[in-house]
């Protein structure tokens, strides 16, 4: 009798994290093509909405997103104001604050893009002038391999900032995620780009402590992933 009364109890408190109809507050930035915001008419498309809206289906959640920009993100990760937040990578700090799945959405990879395919041809990068996107962290295995100090990096406010630096022959190369640079890219001319394969970052949706079972999150980023196969 015991055992079965721990096991309801262990069973309620799950459904307690997933109730039916729960809305959920989401924060996100424009992050294309993975989430792209349309500022005129206030709406969202691309992989991981479709990914939210899975999720919401398939565990009766209602999820408004919102957008902000990626400074305001960040400092709203430790505020508790909203309830869940993607594609964020997991780190220690933010998991002070912060329950992450654990089944990625998609893995983020950097990418070089420059002018000519010759330029990208290279693994020196000491002398050169590079556009990045402010408050996202540098991996030093890349900076070690291309010889890219710190202050070799001219911090833009957005990823659109970063490609007009390098179309303007402002700096010589840009760096971003490769996915987000190619959309980017496209919106100009003669920009060139190539994958940097020597790091990989998984990233997740994390939810404010005590929303939700992220277990039952997982199950459905995994269904969701076998449908796509």
């Amino acid at each position: 009798m015991r055992a079965v009364l721990v096991f309801l109890a262990l069973t309620f408190s799950q459904l307690l994290l997933a109730t039916p109809n729960k809305t959920l507050r989401c924060a996100t930035t424009h992050y294309p093509p993975f989430t792209i915001y349309d500022e005129q008419t206030n709406t969202f498309s691309g992989l991981d909405i479709e990914y939210l809206r899975f999720i919401e289906r398939n565990l009766n959640l209602n999820i408004d997103v919102m957008h902000l920009p990626w400074a305001r993100i960040k400092k709203e990760m430790t505020l508790g104001y909203y309830d869940c937040y993607f594609s964020l990578a997991n780190n220690k700090e933010r998991t002070q604050y912060l329950d992450f799945t654990s089944e990625p959405l998609h893995i983020t990879q950097f990418g070089l893009f420059g002018k000519t395919k010759e330029q990208l041809n290279t693994t020196d990068l000491s002398a050169a002038r590079i556009a990045m996107l402010r408050g996202v962290a540098f991996p030093n295995i890349i900076a070690a391999h291309y010889n890219i100090d710190d202050s070799n990096l001219m911090r833009s406010l957005s990823t659109k900032a970063t490609f007009e630096l390098l179309d303007k022959n402002r700096v010589d190369y840009a760096i971003t995620n490769y996915q987000a640079g190619l959309w980017y890219a496209k919106n100009h001319k003669n920009i060139t780009a190539r994958q940097l394969n020597e790091f990989a970052l998984p990233v997740y949706i994390a939810f404010k402590h005590g929303v939700i079972n992220t277990k039952l999150v997982d199950e459905q980023i995994i269904r969701f992933k076998n449908q796509k196969q």
